[in-house]
C-alpha cells in the first residue's frame, strides 16, 4: 500500500471538459487499485482550486486534464509557482505544444517534415486568400481535432473559416496530404508501438475518436520494418525537439508516397478505454494500472 499523496486532476473549464472526466475517472479507478492515497481536484473554479491543492499539499499532482487551461501551461506553471510536482510537460513545452503553429515552427527548425501551412489573423485576411483545395482548415490552439475541417472547394473553406474563427484568434490553413494516420506514443524517451487509426467514413475528427464503431485501430500498425522504425525515430525526434517529458503521442500523417509528416504532440494523451497511449503501451504488455504507476514513478524520479 503506498503512501504517496496524489492530487489527481481532471475536468476544466475547455471544450474537452467531458473528454478530461473520463480519462479523470479511469486514472481515479487504477489509483484505488493500486492503493494511493488521492484526492481529486477540479480546476473549474480557479482561486478555489489553487487554495485546494495548496492545503492537500501532495507529493504529486496527477495531469489528466485536455484543451486549454489544462494542456497549455496554465495548470503548470501555477504548480510551479506552488512548488508541486506534476505529470507531463512543463508549462513552456506545454504552451507551444498546444499552439499548432509554435509546433510546427518547431518542427520546420529541427528539419522535421510537417504539411505546408499559413496563418491568418483575421476572417478577412483568411478570405482574401485563394488556396490550392484541398486544405485543411484549423484552429490550432484547440485539441480533439475541435475545430479542424477538411474542405475540398471554395464553399467549404469558406464556411470551414468561419467556423473555426469561433474557436480561435488565428486560423491554420494547412496542406492537405492524403494518407495513412499513425501515432506514436512515447514515455520519458521509451517509444511504444505504431497505432494506425483508420476511420470508416470522414477522418478523425471530434465524432470519430469518441463515438463507439466509427474507427477501428491497428497495433503495431502494418509497415514495413525499416520505415516503422523511422516514424518511430521521428516520434522521438518530435518528442525531444519540444523538450518533452512524461507520456506524450505524436500524431503522424504517412503520405501515399511513403513520407511521414507530423501534425501535432499531444503532452496529456487521453486515458479513456478508447484512447490511443493505453493501446500502444498494451502492446508491451503494459496494463493501465502499470501505465499509471510507470507515469507517476517517473515524475517523483524527475525523468
Amino acid at each position: 500500500m503506498s503512501r504517496l499523496k496524489i492530487a489527481l486532476v481532471y475536468g476544466g473549464t475547455s471544450r474537452e471538459r467531458e473528454i478530461s472526466i473520463k480519462s479523470g475517472k479511469a486514472v481515479e479507478k487504477a489509483l484505488r487499485k493500486l492503493g494511493y492515497e488521492y484526492m481529486v481536484f477540479d480546476p473549474i473554479d480557479g482561486k478555489e482550486f489553487i487554495d485546494k491543492i495548496y492545503q492537500y499539499n501532495p507529493d504529486l499532482v496527477f495531469l489528466a486534464l485536455h484543451g486549454k487551461g489544462g494542456e497549455d501551461g496554465t495548470i503548470q506553471g501555477v504548480l510551479e509557482f506552488l512548488g508541486i510536482p506534476y505529470t507531463g510537460s512543463d508549462h513552456v513545452t506545454s504552451a507551444i505544444t498546444m499552439d499548432k503553429v509554435l509546433t510546427k515552427i518547431v518542427l520546420k527548425h529541427f528539419g522535421i517534415k510537417t504539411p505546408d501551412w499559413r496563418v491568418f489573423h483575421s476572417q478577412q485576411e483568411a478570405l482574401a486568400c485563394y488556396p490550392v483545395l484541398p486544405v485543411v482548415v484549423k484552429a490550432p490552439s484547440e485539441g480533439s481535432s475541435i475545430g479542424v475541417y477538411v474542405v475540398s472547394n471554395r464553399e467549404e473553406y469558406v464556411q470551414a473559416v468561419n467556423k473555426a474563427f469561433r474557436f480561435d484568434e488565428k486560423v491554420l490553413v494547412e496542406e492537405y496530404i492524403k494518407g495513412r494516420e499513425l501515432t506514436v506514443s512515447i514515455i520519458d524517451g521509451r517509444i511504444f508501438d505504431i497505432v494506425e487509426i483508420k476511420v470508416l467514413e470522414g477522418f478523425y475528427d471530434f465524432n470519430n475518436k469518441y463515438v463507439a464503431g466509427q474507427t477501428v485501430y491497428e497495433c503495431p500498425a502494418a509497415i514495413y520494418k525499416d520505415l516503422y522504425s523511422e516514424i518511430q525515430s521521428i516520434g522521438l525526434k518530435t518528442y525531444r525537439a519540444l523538450n518533452c517529458r512524461g507520456p506524450a503521442r505524436v500524431d503522424i500523417i504517412l503520405s501515399e508516397e511513403g513520407v511521414p509528416y507530423v501534425l501535432e504532440i499531444n503532452t496529456i494523451p487521453g486515458m479513456t478505454e478508447r484512447s490511443l497511449l493505453p493501446k500502444a503501451v498494451a502492446q508491451s504488455g503494459i496494463d493501465f494500472n502499470q501505465l499509471v504507476e510507470i507515469i507517476i514513478n517517473n515524475s517523483l524520479k524527475g525523468e
